[in-house]
């Protein structure tokens, strides 16, 4: 359950992305092929990238308040 505090539940969502992408990455190790490597890449680099981002700003921003 997500907390009430902004602060917080931006960290957790930034963990709920950071956990989907390690959950995409270690399903297409399990793959072989071109595909499996786009997708690993793509969407799982993807999130990573989409949850540091988003966990940096949400300390930025709570700093500033």
């Amino acid at each position: 359950m997500l907390s009430t505090n902004p602060l917080q539940r931006k960290i957790q969502i930034s963990g709920i992305i950071l956990i989907f992408g390690l959950v995409v990455e270690a399903v297409c190790l399990l793959g072989q092929g071109p595909i499996a490597f786009l997708v690993f890449i793509g969407l799982g680099g993807l999130a990573f990238l989409v949850a540091i981002v988003y966990y940096l700003l949400a300390l930025v921003r709570s700093g500033s308040a």
